[in-house]
């Protein structure tokens, strides 16, 4: 079986392009954390409207969900929370 290889750094740059740094293998591979504490869960996640492939949904005002099948690790959600609730981690 190959290995796959992934990015350690993403960066979403103003222009909307992804910016990559550090590769590592699929052993260590960045994903998307909520840390359920930081999120006041009093309003509609706004992180959700900018996931480009709809990996965040929320059950009321709870915390987003991450569905980490569908997460690119795009890095777009974690920019765009003012709570920091949501982070990429290895």
């Amino acid at each position: 079986m190959p290995i796959l290889w992934y990015c350690d750094k993403v960066t979403v740059k103003p222009c909307g392009c992804i910016y990559t740094m550090n590769i590592k293998s699929e052993e260590n591979i960045m994903k998307l954390v909520i840390i359920n504490e930081r999120c006041p869960k009093n309003h509609q996640c706004p992180a959700m409207r900018v996931c480009p492939v709809n990996a965040l949904s929320q059950n009321n005002f709870d915390a987003p969900i991450v569905d980490l099948e569908k997460c690119i690790r795009c890095g777009k959600c974690v920019k765009l929370c003012p709570m920091k609730a949501l982070v990429l981690e290895s």
